[in-house]
């Protein structure tokens, strides 16, 4: 199974979270994902002005393990796995603490502040989108959650310190402990915003229980000496943004999976290459021998013939190699990654990029991309068209060797920036006219955009299934994404 979430990174950068979620029962799975960009021609970005370099410069790929889904009213119980195995490393410190024990204590620590953040993310997600409206009765048991959650992580640092554990080893469940925090005020100001423009009445009703727990959270975090965000701050609360970052780095450093990246077929590219070198030999061999032949040895001829030769000889080679690199380059992948934790192969991902042209393109995908506009095909205009394809082969055993938790997958997260598209735009901005009637006008502005297509096969076993997403760019940077 394949999910996929784009969002808004930042101004200039596409995000899209990809999970790839290999069930228990199969040994190995394959996943494929296809993209397809459908560029504007007036963007001047094609084979000629973008290159496979500029491609893989602009494209990012994190590849970590999905988080274990455990539901927050979960979490507010002392017999859930994440808590008895954060209680059980906690506990089993003492004032001389080994480097195992110490390695242990820490890791439970990030897993189950990791486990706190996408539990929080996902049940407010659920609560504030369910059928498209707010679920009042959902929210209350969120509120009602976080709290009781605290109370038991917060009485382990207590335990902790009545028995003399030394600070720096204190030091990081208070890492922690500050992450759950911020993670709590991130999702209860966004819900907050989001009830005040959706459902006032419903923000009405939960308003003690919010204030009550931001309340309680700043005023803990003070008592603790937690960095804070404040209003009017001399530097643009600039420390607790940086501070905020290092600490969700640290948390999640545990999910992410290291990769090995190497370029893909490189002893099939060498065969190729000397192919064509053995085909440009042969030729300027042939020429040499004929005029032998004919002219004899040391005859000025021979001597023309031979440097004629070796001049086409090069030409040849080169020409032959550009060839059969064009042609394998759709077949083929351009880098190779290897999943690899220690010695275990946990798989492998392969990744590759090139133009195609437009009549190439399978007959679904340009039904999909539904280019019927007579303001365009009047003009004989065609778009400039990039693929990005992706395979992911998975071992569902060294998957589940790697934490005691139940692992569902992997997330591939992609970051795309898209400033090469934007660097030759108009101006956003476009003065306008406005008539307002009774010979009355007014200057207006007006935005002008342009729209990347991007049109996303995902593979699975016997399942296809495609997306389409409308990404709205302007000289300012990426302004929506759109399912159609």
């Amino acid at each position: 199974m394949i999910d996929i979430l784009p969002k808004i990174h930042d101004r200039n950068t596409l995000e899209l979270k990809v999970g790839y979620k290999a069930p228990d029962g199969t040994a190995y799975h394959d996943f494929e994902m296809n993209t397809w960009i459908f560029i504007p021609e007036t963007l001047d970005v094609n084979k000629h002005t973008y290159l496979k370099d500029t491609f893989y410069r602009d494209i990012l790929s994190y590849i970590r393990l999905i988080t274990p889904l455990y539901q927050l009213e979960e979490l507010a119980s002392t017999t859930c796995l994440p808590y008895q195995r954060l209680s059980e490393a906690c506990l089993s410190l003492d004032k001389e603490t080994t480097d195992s024990q110490q390695e242990n204590y820490e890791r439970e620590i990030k897993m189950y502040a990791s486990i706190f953040k996408s539990s929080i993310r996902d049940t407010f997600r659920a609560a504030l989108n369910d059928n498209g409206s707010v679920n009042p009765e959902r929210c209350k048991r969120a509120l009602e959650s976080i709290p009781q959650i605290f109370s038991i992580y917060r009485s382990l640092g207590k335990r902790m310190e009545e028995k003399s554990i030394a600070d720096d080893v204190l030091q990081y469940y208070r890492y922690g402990d500050e992450f759950m925090s911020n993670v709590v005020e991130q999702h209860v100001s966004r819900m907050i915003n989001h009830l005040r423009s959706q459902t006032p009445q419903c923000y009405s009703t939960l308003e003690p229980a919010i204030r009550q727990i931001l309340d309680n959270e700043h005023d803990y975090r003070l008592q603790m000496g937690y960095a804070c965000v404040e209003d009017g701050s001399v530097d643009s609360n600039t420390q607790f943004v940086y501070h905020a970052g290092q600490l969700k780095k640290y948390i999640e450093s545990n999910l992410y999976l290291p990769t090995h990246k190497r370029r893909n077929a490189v002893f099939l590219e060498q065969v190729v290459f000397s192919l064509a070198a053995g085909l440009s030999m042969i030729f300027a061999t042939v020429i040499s021998f004929a005029f032998q032949q004919t002219y004899g040895n040391f005859t000025l001829p021979f001597f023309i013939a031979l440097v004629i030769s070796y001049m086409f000889k090069d030409r040849i080679k080169e020409l032959v190699r550009v060839y059969f690199a064009t042609r394998l380059s759709s077949r083929l992948f351009d880098y190779k990654i290897e999943i690899r934790v220690d010695n275990m192969n946990v798989g492998w991902c392969k990744e590759g990029f090139d133009f195609v042209m437009p009549e190439k393109i399978t007959p679904l995908v340009r039904k999909m991309r539904n280019r019927h506009s007579p303001l365009v095909i009047g003009r004989g205009v065609e778009e400039q068209v990039m693929q990005y394809r992706k395979r992911i082969h998975l071992n569902r055993k060294s998957i589940s060797k790697l934490s005691p938790y139940p692992l569902s997958g992997i997330n591939d997260i992609v970051r795309y920036n898209l400033s090469e598209f934007m660097r030759k735009m108009d101006n956003a901005k476009v003065p306008l006219c406005a008539n307002k009637g009774n010979g009355q006008y007014i200057q207006v502005e007006g935005q002008k955009v342009y729209y990347l297509n991007f049109i996303i096969q995902l593979k699975y076993e016997k399942t296809t299934r495609y997306r389409r997403y409308r990404i709205c760019l302007s000289r300012k940077g990426i302004q929506d994404i759109q399912e159609m």
